[in-house]
């Protein structure tokens, strides 16, 4: 959804759903995976919402929907595919919506191939590195300013929409019957309810899980989702969206903040070693990058330094052309003032750089392949929930060490003396030709320490402290806050410039005075954290003196709030720990994460929604371009 919409975060709230006309929920068993969520299709239905559920297993989801379609399991691209080629074949897209809100009507470049005429590939593939290395032939065809050229007609074969419907083409309902095992009537029952029940009148939502996100065709799936939604106007109007059900509490603020080796807090990407065609000499004083010199295609931008990452990252129009305020403002958050030098390409150095695929699965692999010394387990358990348990155990087994924190002794703490199941699986396990040493250290129950947490509708709320964790046991703040105060004073000599980094880092959350009523008197500030990743000003805004230079420096421990990250900027005067939450903790006191008060239909004041508090994502598309609701039926404001 990050690539076709901007953000990669469901587009609407669950209670929007009663505002549906119809509702189609396929990968997730919704009604015993999410029963609150459900609530509200309970509610739609009564209101005279169609349900439908596409999955190959029958649930008490299936058994409360008006429509259950079974169908073969991984066939969901085709199911979606048809439903997009019926809805350009009939012309049942929303025509208005879709010239003005999508870039259906813009041109591509002439020498563009799809997958219908390159056999399954797109132009610029590589066959050698496999990779798409030319990818100018996807761009947009520019006038003399520089400015897309479009055709609002939807006529020119070059524009997306053409290039769209050629790409669908091969979906008809034949495959569908073929593939799915879904017969024609009933695959052309949900694509007409989903087109009858969308439009400037009337709105669809669509529902999905991880049975969709942990396919290994997941993303191009919900790109499908994505382009349907768009197709038929549902994005960012009551009633419509993508309801992106996450597995756990907090799933969607790991992404954000984030725990994903490929980005940055706010979905920024991470700076790329790959990106480098010459990288300076590895382990020289000031060098720019790590590694040995690399070819690189030539169209590739190099990320040596800040401006080249700005340059290949970010944009010249729309939002992310604010991308240089919010790295800028990341770096002052980690690095303080050593974030100004260079132009902030000091800072930006001490970055780690991907070299390569560092995913979960990939890294597991590697880790089999005897690549990978440490492991740290934070609340995960690949020796018995991941892909493939029987090789993470065994690629386990090749560490030096790893540490688990976990409420209990899971099963990826005990692999190395005992099989997890039942039967012949849980003989004993021969210890002496394990060399991996664990540490498992006992963690506080979400009870037991205080902070927020993000769920699937983008909404932080704040957990309050209700007891002290028993014995030993710690919050994950104060492992890594601790952790990270003793490898600082581990590396406070070091000479090497490796440690550069690590030895500016900013790592200053110690309460003013011991939590009252704690026997845990070193337990540092969830607040001091969530006023970072708010951000702060490190200088005060506006006030310069006569040489037009800001005299006046704050820290996190006395810098005033920003209200939001519209005020974020690029010269080192905010600090801001991740740009898409900036506004939960606007002003000393006002945690908008802690806020309580149901009331209204939106509820705007329980709990914080990112971007800037908004409930449904895009939704300046819920009117026409002249700010006229597409209907008083479905207007939002």
């Amino acid at each position: 959804m990050g690539i076709s919409l901007g953000r990669g975060g469901a587009t609407t709230f669950p209670q929007d759903l009663v505002n549906s006309d119809a509702i189609l929920i396929m990968g997730s068993n919704m009604a015993e995976a999410h029963p609150v969520a459900f609530a509200n299709v309970v509610k739609a239905k009564e209101l005279g919402a169609k349900v439908m559920h596409v999955d190959p297993h029958y649930s008490r989801t299936s058994a409360l929907a008006n429509l259950y379609v079974p169908t073969r399991a991984g066939s969901d691209i085709v199911f979606l595919g048809a439903i997009i080629r019926h809805v350009l074949e009939t012309n049942g897209y929303f025509h208005d919506y879709v010239v003005h809100y999508t870039n259906a009507a813009t041109l591509v470049r002439e020498d563009f191939k799809d997958t219908e005429e390159l056999d399954g590939l797109f132009s610029g593939y590589d066959a050698d590195s496999e990779t798409y290395t030319d990818q100018n032939s996807w761009d947009y065809q520019r006038d003399k300013n520089g400015q897309p050229l479009s055709d609002p007609s939807l006529q020119h074969p070059q524009c997306v929409f053409q290039i769209m419907r050629r790409h669908f083409a091969r979906y008809t309902p034949e495959m569908v019957e073929n593939v799915c095992g879904v017969p024609r009537e009933v695959w052309l029952q949900v694509a007409q309810t989903l087109i009858e029940n969308s439009g400037r009148e009337r709105t669809s939502a669509i529902c999905y899980a991880v049975g969709w996100t942990q396919q290994s065709k997941g993303v191009q799936i919900i790109r499908a989702a994505a382009l349907l939604q768009l197709l038929l106007g549902n994005i960012g109007r009551p009633g419509g969206g993508i309801m992106a059900l996450r597995g756990h509490a907090s799933i969607q603020g790991s992404t954000d903040v984030p725990t994903l080796y490929d980005l940055l807090a706010g979905y920024m990407p991470q700076p790329s070693a790959l990106l480098t065609p010459v990288p300076a000499a590895k382990d020289s004083p000031g060098a720019t990058t790590w590694g040995e010199k690399r070819d690189a295609p030539s169209n590739v931008l190099s990320q040596q330094t800040l401006q080249e990452y700005i340059d290949s990252s970010g944009q010249k129009l729309g939002w992310w052309s604010n991308t240089p305020a919010y790295i800028r403002s990341l770096l002052q958050a980690w690095y303080g003032d050593a974030a100004n030098e260079e132009e902030g390409n000091c800072s930006y150095r001490w970055i780690p750089k991907i070299t390569g695929d560092h995913s979960h699965l990939a890294t597991s692999y590697t880790m089999l392949d005897g690549k990978v010394k440490g492991y740290l387990l934070f609340g995960q358990n690949p020796a018995a929930g991941s892909t493939h348990a029987t090789m993470q155990r065994k690629a386990l087994e090749q560490l030096d060490w790893m540490v688990v924190r976990d409420l209990y002794e899971v099963e990826s703490a005990a692999f190395w003396y005992r099989k997890p199941g039942f039967g012949p699986e849980t003989e004993p396990v021969d210890s002496s030709k394990i060399k991996t040493e664990i540490f498992l250290l006992p963690a506080a129950a979400s009870t037991e320490k205080e902070g927020s947490f993000t769920n699937t509708q983008r909404m932080l709320q704040w957990r309050d402290k209700a007891v002290d964790p028993p014995g030993d046991a710690r919050s994950d703040l104060w492992f890594v806050y601790h952790l990270g105060k003793r490898l600082k004073e581990l590396y406070a000599d070091s000479k090497a410039w490796r440690d550069e980094g690590l030895q500016a880092l900013t790592w200053d959350y110690d309460m003013e005075k011991p939590e009252e009523g704690s026997r845990i008197t070193d337990e540092p500030d969830a607040l001091l954290v969530l006023k970072e990743i708010n951000g702060y000003y490190t200088r005060p805004p506006d006030q310069k003196d006569a040489g037009g230079n800001q005299q006046q420096t704050y820290t996190l421990h006395n810098g005033p709030h920003v209200p939001n990250f519209t005020v974020l900027k690029s010269d080192g005067s905010t600090a801001c720990g991740a740009w898409i939450y900036s506004g939960v903790y606007p002003e000393p006191g006002k945690n908008r994460a802690a806020s309580r008060n149901p009331e209204g239909h939106t509820f705007l004041e329980w709990g914080f929604t990112w971007p800037a508090n908004r409930r449904i994502l895009y939704n300046r598309a819920s009117a026409d371009p002249q700010g006229r609701p597409w209907s008083e039926r479905k207007k939002y404001i």
